[in-house]
């Protein structure tokens, strides 16, 4: 068989390659390979570039075959059978492939191995194609133990990603340097049958997807948010990075706001849309619908009361109707630049309501604060688990001077705390939203006034509930007794598991 003139591809070869093609820095070898950089076998070379996801594996076997002039495999549709034994196969990370043409696929084409083959297969009349470690794996796997090759599609878009999500009605894109893209469905991660994307794949998508300007941003900062429409849907993305990479979390947003009582909102908190002054609180932790609840709240504003609305989000995530009211809608980075100043900017405008996406920090708290008491309803979120959570999380933002001014402001302002969490409905399909309401009494009042009158809230919303107030236990309780989630599920959301337990099982 006669052998081309092109190199052999060997570890130092690849290596140079990767070097001088910047997907490695020499600085870094140390980092990348440890004391193996000193008697490096293409194998640990190529097992060391999968691990910190450097580059990906189609993109590798190109290179090596660019280098060696010869073709790379695809494991997709192979079908193979046992030509020469298992031990050699491993021996010679070599796999002979039973296609229309004799092939076979090597991890390292060197004429020893070369010359071993043609001994085994009784012929020097076969093609050369070649593999990464990986690949090869897959063959070897098929070839020796009956396995069926399953090879994991490459993502060549990250719309690809959102796609799939709408196909399966997921909630939410995960997508990581080092793994498989992820994509959470009723309130669980699943990963694709995807290969892991590498980081400059990530770069590449990332580029496209926010432009050149939002992208210098993220090189900056690390930190981007934004809307993104996707046909009939929307997506929030947000653009970070952790030690491999840049990364991608994206939340697929309802296409309509769902009215209140599609939502299930107890009528407590349907109420707080005819107040009109005061601040409305809403609470959980990430992904537990607090948008989705202040935008159907906000609808139900816009299209009975004749008002002007005023939202500042990060980003806009659903577009409220007009109906009665006038409602604008700005957006942090195109719009405005920080939510302090821009709260300060609406209450020069004649606003009736103000959404305030996120309460931050101290200044955009105080603000809020001095808005609800200049005679403006102020709807506002927090990080926070429950009622008292968010009371001492509040005051606990000021200085210790101001805190009992502040404990008077609450009392005098706070006309309700929603928090909220999701869980998996009973069914297995959807989740459902408990929910636990603080709505302003004269009791409430004078514990907000007090010290550590936050610790008493929750004995004044067991015993409220002819005002619609209830405890995050109780809340989770009547969704176990309705038949409506299982009871394990609502305890690992339980405030207080004992005084869940006795609420479910009435002991």
């Amino acid at each position: 068989m006669e052998r081309r003139e092109h190199p052999y591809i060997t570890s130092e070869l690849l290596l140079d390659t990767l070097l001088e093609r910047e997907v490695v820095e020499k600085n870094e070898l140390v980092t990348l390979l440890g004391e193996e950089r000193h008697h490096l076998s293409l194998a640990g070379l190529e097992r060391a570039l999968a691990r910190e996801a450097r580059i990906g594996e189609e993109q590798l076997a190109r290179l090596k075959g660019e280098i060696a002039g010869l073709p790379h495999v695809s494991t997709v549709e192979e079908r193979t059978k046992p030509l020469i034994d298992a031990a050699s196969s491993r021996a010679l990370g070599a796999v002979a492939l039973d296609r229309p043409r004799l092939s076979v696929a090597m991890v390292e084409d060197q004429p020893a191995h070369l010359q071993r083959l043609t001994d085994l297969l009784g012929t020097d009349d076969y093609d050369i194609v070649l593999c990464t470690v990986t690949q090869y794996a897959e063959l070897h796997r098929g070839c020796y133990e009956n396995a069926k090759i399953v090879e994991a599609a490459h993502t060549e878009s990250i719309l690809e990603i959102f796609d799939e999500c709408i196909r399966v009605r997921g909630s939410d894109v995960h997508v990581s340097v080092g793994l498989a893209p992820v994509i959470r469905v009723d309130g669980s991660l699943i990963a694709m049958e995807r290969k892991p994307v590498d980081a400059e794949w990530m770069r590449n998508q990332v580029h496209q997807l926010i432009g050149p300007d939002a992208f210098a941003r993220v090189e900056n900062h690390y930190d981007f948010d934004m809307a993104l429409p996707f046909g009939a849907a929307r997506f929030r993305v947000n653009v970070g990075a952790d030690n491999r990479g840049l990364t991608i979390s994206a939340r697929k947003l309802p296409t309509k706001i769902p009215t209140p009582v599609e939502l299930g909102l107890p009528q407590a908190v349907q109420d707080f849309i005819h107040l009109d002054r005061g601040l409305v609180l809403v609470t959980g932790p990430t992904g537990s619908g607090k948008s989705t609840t202040l935008a159907a709240l906000l609808a139900e504003i816009a299209v009975k009361h004749p008002k002007h609305l005023i939202t500042l989000e990060d980003p806009i995530e659903f577009n409220l109707p007009r109906g009665r009211s006038v409602v604008n809608q700005r957006q942090l980075g195109g719009s405005f630049i920080s939510f302090a100043s821009a709260l300060r900017q609406a209450l020069r405008q004649d606003p009736d309501v103000i959404l305030v996406g996120e309460m931050r920090d101290l200044e955009t708290i105080r603000t809020a604060v001095q808005a609800a008491e200049t005679g403006h309803l102020v709807f506002a979120t927090l990080h926070t688990y429950d009622a008292a959570s968010t009371v001492a999380r509040i005051v606990s933002s000021f200085p210790a001077e101001e805190q009992d001014q502040v404990r008077a402001q609450l009392a005098a302002i706070i006309k309700g705390i929603v928090s909220q969490t999701l869980l998996p409905h009973r069914s297995g399909t959807g989740r459902v939203a408990a929910y636990e309401i603080l709505v302003s009494t004269p009791a409430i009042a004078n514990n907000l006034r007090k010290t550590d009158g936050h610790l008493s809230l929750r004995q004044s919303l067991e015993s409220g509930s002819k005002d619609g107030m209830q405890t995050m236990d109780m809340a989770l309780s009547s969704l176990v007794q309705r038949g409506i989630v299982h009871e394990e599920d609502a305890a690992s959301k339980a405030v207080d598991l004992d005084n869940f337990t006795k609420l479910t099982r009435g002991n």
